[in-house]
């Protein structure tokens, strides 16, 4: 009886770690250096993006779900946008806004997908140069990661890093 108990307990406990969502990783979700976005001299925002801001993220419960805050989200853009080369002071100034507007994610799964909906702004001092909504997917497999909490923060960073990766796509189209 007492060993049941015990394994019953054990069980418990380990079914509670397992279930604890971690946060983000800016690191995971920023998006190198990529050969066709990468500004140069003469494109529009060409190292002049000087203020990034971002709404709609949430703070991760670890006894609930993993999530997207608007700090890690900050971060992963900033990261992104200056190793497209769009950071920096030298050209008319521009901000970047983006809004989390939507992250869907799977209650359970083997292989998560994540989607992703984010508006972005770009302004040039008073005049809107860019707004748009971008909607991307990423998953994560077994094979990545076990646990599904694990899964799952997987397949939001990379939602969120192809999103950055589409609105940068969609960015240099229009900056040319």
């Amino acid at each position: 009886m007492i060993r049941r108990i015990a394994a019953a307990g054990l069980v418990a406990v380990l079914m509670g770690v397992a279930a604890c969502a971690t946060p983000s990783n800016p690191a995971m979700m920023t998006l190198s250096a990529t050969p066709g976005l990468t500004a140069s001299a003469g494109d529009l925002g060409y190292r002049s993006v000087t203020s990034v801001s971002v709404s709609g993220g949430q703070s991760t419960n670890p006894l609930w779900t993993s999530q997207v805050s608007n700090a890690d989200f900050k971060t992963a853009l900033e990261g992104s946008l200056a190793a497209a080369g769009y950071m920096g002071t030298e050209g008319q100034p521009m901000t970047v806004s983006a809004s989390l507007i939507n992250l869907k994610q799977p209650l359970a799964g083997f292989d998560m997908t994540v989607s992703s909906q984010v508006r972005y702004t770009v302004a040039r001092g008073e005049r809107t140069v860019f707004d748009e909504t971008v909607a991307a997917t990423g998953t994560a497999t077994m094979g990545q990661a076990l646990v599904a909490g694990e899964r799952l923060r997987m397949a939001n960073e990379a939602a969120i890093r192809e999103n950055i990766k589409e609105f940068l796509t969609r960015f240099r189209a229009r900056a040319r």
